[in-house]
């Protein structure tokens, strides 16, 4: 016969399943994990090419804002690149190794002053553990926090995280394919958002400033949560705007908007105007 123990676990996994690809996804990863680990907020990072940082998922207990405010500090202000993880992806790439690693790092590890005070003495963060892996293609961490109210993770819970890594990167990868748009040839061409904001700006139909500054943003590669923590708005505000706009153009799809901004890039003559 099952615990109860295991019988709530297995039902809190299986609302984060039921959760992939859309907004809830952070808060039932959280609320599954929150009970074992102990842990106050969650978070997810991607790295391109170049280390430049993307938040694709908040959450923080009792609905509290502080890891989308810190994300979007971490991810702003430019004090990302002394995080631990950095390095981290800089030798593992150097060594060829894409094996997922857990990196953990305590406030007591941070040397840079205004690394440790704007981002863990502001919101009270003592201890975070990371699971990080090339996920398609792209440096991934899925990190878990404790706050001063609970103190550093033990070693028994470093293990525990440790155990579930591969669940978690194998879930997180699910929510982040879920959360692309699918188009006719695969995924969707990415484009700077200044040039994206120049490709919107030729279309036909007048969109909201609001509008423009979303669809850019999901030209950009951005998630809808990651395009509410640019814009400092709420998900489902972006959904709303998103829709708004594709009602608008009469598309339906994020690959639809590339295509149609291609299309009114060309030359009036090429577009059989003239």
């Amino acid at each position: 016969m099952n615990r109860p123990a295991d019988a709530a676990d297995a039902a809190a996994l299986a609302r984060v399943v039921d959760r992939l690809g859309d907004e809830g996804f952070g808060p039932a990863l959280l609320a599954w994990l929150a009970p074992t680990l102990r842990i106050a907020h969650v978070t997810a990072f991607r790295f391109d090419a170049t280390l430049q940082v993307r938040v694709v998922m908040t959450a923080s207990t009792d609905g509290s804002a502080i890891a989308t405010q810190s994300a979007r500090v971490y991810g702003g202000s430019g004090l990302y690149r002394h995080d631990r993880l950095l390095d981290t992806m800089r030798q593992r790439a150097s060594a060829g190794d894409e094996a997922p690693a857990i990196v953990r790092l305590r406030r007591a590890d941070i040397a840079d002053a205004a690394y440790g005070e704007q981002l863990w003495d502001r919101f009270g963060l003592v201890d975070r553990l990371s699971a990080l892996a090339l996920l398609d293609g792209h440096w991934t961490a899925l990190n878990v926090y404790r706050d001063a109210s609970v103190g550093a993770f033990a070693a028994r819970d470093a293990q525990r995280f440790a155990g579930r890594c591969a669940l978690l990167l194998a879930v997180l990868r699910r929510h982040l394919a879920a959360l692309r748009p699918p188009t006719a040839g695969g995924t969707v061409p990415r484009v700077a958002p200044d040039t994206a904001a120049a490709l919107l700006g030729q279309l036909p139909v007048r969109l909201s400033p609001r509008e423009r500054e979303v669809c850019a943003l999901t030209l950009a590669g951005h998630s809808r949560e990651g395009v509410g923590l640019a814009l400092g708005i709420a998900a489902s505000s972006v959904a709303t705007l998103r829709e708004r706009a594709y009602r608008k153009l009469q598309i339906h799809s994020a690959g639809e908007l590339f295509a149609l901004c291609l299309q009114h890039a060309r030359p009036a003559s090429e577009r059989g105007e003239l």
